[in-house]
């Protein structure tokens, strides 16, 4: 494994985000470019001037109409940067527009295919929603043999699952159902980013001012005006889990099948032969770490952190074991990074 002092300051960077770092300290500031992806517009940040690259990554922005400028990303790109990895950022189309679409995985795939042949390793790095289309995208025959290793921060196996999550609370470890505390806002910024999939504008123009309305804290604008929009209503207000089933089921088609090309459920993931670092926070507020859990028992290499005290994506206030925790993670990157295999052996 890499160096555990080389982890730590990795991990201390990512939580300074743009403020002073031992690693800022000690390393320039990292470069960027803009980089062609076909489709899309893509920025490349290499180490700073004198520093060395060790590998190529491609990281995927979650959903943020600032896309691959959106302030966190970029403070992690640097991160990643100053680290040793030659870091290509593309934007999706549908995320920039707070769309969760598989159709991304054209732009993800597109990228990796777009990466400097060199220095070292090829990685492909997802956080959150984006995790279904990156793995969606390192699973096309055009990408195959073109990554050395993918990891992912706060992943999904099946959008049902994390639905029913965000509207219950509860999502499952084996048959037991579990509870846990969505974050309220999550579901509405999920429902908003569907509104375009509801095939009556009317219905449409409803669910968007309806998600703004529940994110602003503000009553609804009157009742939905059609089945489309009713469907959606109920189904965010049920809170049986089990009865969520036939809730979705119950959604217009445009939107059922959207969350269909979105699940992995029925995806060959057996066929992603690279070792996958799935790393999860255990009190994650928007999808549920036995998302990651279900991930990791489909797929053939893997390796698993469950974090403990981390929320979505804030590393900040962790306890010692979820620190621990998440150096380990840190490690298996680095060691990745460095053409060494975390998953050998496992």
């Amino acid at each position: 494994m890499a160096g555990c002092s080389e982890a730590a300051l990795l991990l201390a960077d990512i939580e300074a985000g743009p403020a002073p770092s031992a690693l800022k300290d000690a390393t320039p500031s990292p470069t960027l470019t803009p980089w062609p992806v076909p489709g899309t517009e893509a920025d490349l940040w290499r180490p700073g001037p004198g520093a060395e690259a060790r590998a190529r990554l491609v990281l995927v922005p979650g959903l943020s109409e600032a896309g691959r400028r959106d302030a966190r990303l970029v403070s992690l790109a640097q991160t990643l940067a100053r680290a040793g990895f030659v870091v290509l950022v593309p934007d999706l189309p549908s995320a920039r527009r707070l769309a969760v679409s598989a159709s991304d995985a054209e732009a993800i795939a597109s990228a990796i295919l777009a990466l400097p042949n060199h220095p070292g390793p090829a990685g492909l790095a997802a956080i959150s929603y984006a995790a279904g289309p990156a793995i969606l995208a390192a699973l096309r025959p055009e990408v195959e043999g073109r990554l050395d290793f993918v990891t992912t921060l706060g992943a999904y196996h099946d959008p049902e699952a994390f639905l029913t999550f965000l509207i219950s609370g509860a999502h499952r470890d084996g048959v037991v159902w579990r509870f846990g505390r969505p974050r309220p806002e999550a579901l509405w910024l999920f429902l908003l980013a569907n509104a375009d999939n509801l095939p009556d504008p009317r219905e449409a123009f409803w669910l968007r001012a309806a998600a703004d309305a529940r994110l602003r804290g503000f009553p609804m604008p009157g009742p939905p005006p059609g089945p489309g929009a009713a469907a959606v209503l109920a189904l965010a207000e049920e809170r049986d889990p089990e009865a969520i089933p036939a809730r979705v089921a119950a959604l217009p088609a445009p939107i059922r099948a959207e969350l269909a090309t979105l699940s992995l459920v029925g995806v060959p993931l057996e066929r992603l032969a690279v070792c996958t670092i799935l790393i999860h926070g255990e009190a994650d507020p928007v999808i549920p770490w036995t998302e990651s859990l279900r991930l990791a028992q489909r797929l053939p290499r893997v390796r698993l952190h469950l974090i403990p005290g981390l929320d979505h994506v804030e590393p900040a206030g962790l306890p010692l074991a979820g620190r621990l925790a998440l150096l380990r993670a840190a490690e298996d990157l680095l060691a990745a990074r460095d053409g060494r295999d975390p998953c050998a052996g496992l």
